[in-house]
């Protein structure tokens, strides 16, 4: 191996130290990230935390959400063609789950007395109500309208879905949140049984 003499030793010191420092300054202010690790949604951040335990059935009942998720679809108006589609989409998403579907609860929220009659919903999605407030700030944002949400089973808004709804976008990053919280719930669970 021959060594670098003269002249060339101080350029080739700065290139090695300097040009790695600029390209990953330049891929932090792009905000570039590489393709297997990107979201179909936009995700929150910071999470927001929602107070779903406060959301209420038609009838007052409370909604019971413990160690699961929520995929919420906010609803300001009648449960059109549009409406019904999305549903119809995060239904078959649910399904896809498979052993996974009991630990996400479909729910379509409106504002109390809202305009969609819960008896028109298909079975596995339920009708929740919230303020007002909630309702428009979820269906809503920066000026886009929002097809549906993913709320984690602690209660914190973490991805969000533009219209129209991309229903295979939303089951790959539900498929991938509900591995990382199972693999994090088994690595509790035996740092626990370690240390007892």
């Amino acid at each position: 191996m021959t060594m670098i003499k003269g002249r060339w030793q101080l350029p080739v010191l700065l290139a090695l130290f300097v040009v790695p420092t600029l390209a990953a300054m330049v891929l932090v202010f792009t905000d570039w990230r590489p393709a297997g690790f990107t979201n179909n949604g936009d995700l929150v951040q910071p999470a927001e935390q929602l107070s779903p335990g406060q959301w209420r059935s038609a009838r007052g009942e409370p909604l019971q959400f413990a160690g699961d998720w929520l995929v919420v679809v906010p609803q300001t108006s009648a449960c059109g063609d549009d409406c019904e589609q999305r549903l119809d989409t995060l239904s078959r998403a649910r399904i896809a789950l498979d052993r996974d579907i009991d630990r996400v609860q479909l729910l379509l929220l409106q504002p109390a007395d809202g305009p969609v009659d819960p008896a028109a919903i298909p079975e596995g999605i339920r009708v929740m109500e919230a303020d007002a407030d909630t309702v428009a700030d979820l269906n809503v944002h920066q000026g886009a309208a929002m097809a549906a949400h993913i709320v984690d089973y602690r209660g914190y808004h973490v991805m969000r879905y533009a219209a129209p709804l991309d229903g295979a976008g939303l089951l790959d990053d539900l498929e991938k949140l509900l591995r990382l919280s199972k693999e994090e719930a088994e690595r509790r669970a035996q740092e626990e049984a370690t240390a007892e």
